[in-house]
């Protein structure tokens, strides 16, 4: 073992030992009001932090998505704004605690252009349709206060659609004034497995 492992090991110990006079407080009934529940939640957060390095090391990579869970909850715990491309996908960020109204879903590319190079067939009227939706998007980046909060595009690699917009990212910037930060995943199912 190395020796950061065995610290790991000897502080989350503390961590379990902080769970068991939480739940002799708690005795007979077992139940958490609001307080010892968030104490009891930071505990769990910090002991899985404290394993997870020792889990992979030594059971492989299958707490991966659990560090991917964890870095999103953390970076929307601060009221960002997460930006995503598909729709089906806000739904597993609500399944991980995520506030939907802290995340803008462009059902496509954001940018009205992007569309023809996903598909030159578009009839007038859906063209016309899409520059709506685009225009409404881009307006509601533009009437956010983004002097207190990020922008976040969590985003598919092999997405086509996502990597249109990432080729937008500078003129995103334009748009919001800062910098975009960004979150990839090999796949939005990476999000499926429990919390």
């Amino acid at each position: 073992m190395k020796p950061e492992e065995v610290k790991g090991l000897l502080n989350a110990l503390d961590d379990l030992l902080d769970i068991k006079i939480l739940i002799r407080k708690i005795t007979p009934d077992y139940k958490l009001d609001k307080l010892l529940k968030d104490d009891f939640i930071m505990i769990l957060r910090s002991l899985k932090k404290k394993l997870n390095p020792i889990f992979k090391s030594y059971l492989g990579g299958e707490f991966l998505h659990d560090e991917i869970k964890d870095k999103i909850i953390e970076i929307m715990d601060v009221k960002n704004i997460a930006l995503i491309s598909s729709k089906s996908s806000k739904k597993k960020l609500k399944n991980i605690g995520i506030d939907l109204r802290n995340v803008i879903v462009t059902g496509g590319p954001l940018f009205f252009e992007d569309y023809k190079l996903l598909n030159p067939n578009l009839s007038e009227k859906s063209l016309s349709s899409v520059k709506k939706r685009s225009d409404s998007l881009i307006n509601e980046l533009k009437s956010q206060d983004w002097s207190q909060k990020e922008l976040i595009f969590i985003y598919e690699e092999k997405n086509p659609t996502d990597q249109l917009i990432l080729d937008k990212l500078e003129a995103i910037k334009t748009i919001i004034g800062k910098e975009i930060k960004i979150l990839p995943l090999n796949s939005w199912n990476q999000l499926d497995s429990e919390l």
